[in-house]
């Protein structure tokens, strides 16, 4: 027997579905793999160890171009977290000792 040709439309349409829910099955098992919070974790951590590596480089390559420029970036962040103990220093020597 030969198939019709609304038959033959039919099996290619069924073929088609069958292939169409392979692929999103497919899909779904790479976006739960995704989803997985230790994988989005380990994905964070790699990123981050990666841009932090180049931040690291960069910086060094910066600091032995100008390291006169790095020194003094250093002494006024340094001057500037101690500022309230320096301030304190100088407000101690203000007020007379009993």
């Amino acid at each position: 027997m030969s198939k019709t040709p609304a038959a033959a439309r039919v099996v290619a349409a069924q073929a088609r579905a069958e292939a169409a829910r392979a692929n999103l099955s497919e899909t779904i098992g790479v976006i739960q793999k995704r989803a997985n919070p230790q994988t989005i974790a380990s994905d964070v951590v790699a990123t981050l160890k990666t841009r932090g590596t180049a931040v690291m480089q960069t910086a060094m390559d910066t600091a032995e171009q100008r390291p006169w420029a790095t020194v003094a970036g250093v002494a006024l962040t340094s001057l500037f977290l101690a500022r309230g103990t320096i301030s304190r220093m100088f407000r101690g020597r203000d007020k007379p000792k009993r």
